[in-house]
């Protein structure tokens, strides 16, 4: 594995999953193309929606199998999306698949027959009974701390209680320190991303995330002391990430896993 950590890999995450061991991963985090026509440096990757859901299932499928029985994946995506890969893999695949929603303010794609998509799914699945949740990591102060059922809980060490399932979170804009480098159109918030993360790993965890796009997750992991692994198809998004986080990130060229 250690050839692999904090390291970017230029090539088909697919690829790069069937290089992993089973087993090896702490967390999976998982924002793939939504399939609705996005370029990425003038590139689309959209396919007709049968063969994208047979695509996102295979995905999750090396994700269940390079986790860890401790371990968790998060797939993040537009609901529609995130509703087949539940019905069809997940709820028979892993041990247990909880919904999040995040929730953000749009100014685009508006419609005259319908509301504004204004939130996108995150499914949290857990592949065995002993996949954990790290409360502390992410607790939130209870409200009430003048309730005597609160201040026993605070008294016994309770760091306060887990967060509801909806996050909100403004939409990271084309002005913003990442995207406005690297012109990359799908960027989660940190605060997003670092709360999935800290929910299920502890310093030191490993973390495959799946498209490493403008690099922003691995900024966080970087920040939180977490393992990291990531793949990203762009070389030039490989390249600025690279820059941006540091010289020491050793980008990864397809060739060199051939010779592995």
């Amino acid at each position: 594995m250690e050839k692999y950590l904090n390291k970017i890999h230029n090539m088909d995450i697919h690829e790069l999953l069937r290089e992993l061991p089973d087993n090896s991963i702490d967390a999976i985090y998982s924002d793939i193309d939504y399939n609705v026509g996005i370029r990425y440096k003038g590139k689309s990757y959209t396919k007709a929606f049968d063969k994208y859901i047979s695509d996102y299932i295979a995905l999750a499928a090396e994700s269940l199998r390079v986790l860890k029985d401790t371990g968790s994946a998060f797939f993040i995506n537009y609901p529609k999306n995130n509703t087949f890969l539940w019905a069809n893999f997940l709820e028979n695949a892993f041990y247990d698949v909880q919904e999040y929603v995040w929730v953000y303010r749009s100014n685009i794609g508006h419609s005259p027959n319908r509301f504004t998509t204004a939130h996108r799914s995150i499914l949290h699945s857990r592949k065995s009974e002993k996949s954990k949740f790290c409360k502390d990591n992410v607790a939130e102060p209870y409200i009430n701390q003048n309730d005597g059922r609160i201040r026993r809980l605070l008294k016994r060490g309770s760091k306060g209680r887990s967060p509801y399932s909806w996050f909100y979170a403004d939409m990271v804009k084309n002005v913003s320190k990442w995207s406005k480098d690297v012109d990359h159109p799908c960027v989660i918030p940190d605060k997003i991303s670092s709360l999935l993360i800290k929910s299920v790993t502890d310093p030191g965890d490993i973390v495959l995330i799946l498209f490493a796009g403008s690099g922003s997750e691995i900024e966080v992991c970087r920040k939180l002391d977490r393992n990291w692994i990531s793949a990203e198809l762009n070389e030039e998004y490989c390249e600025y990430i690279e820059r941006k986080l540091d010289s020491q990130i050793l980008v990864f060229r397809e060739e060199n896993h051939e010779d592995n």
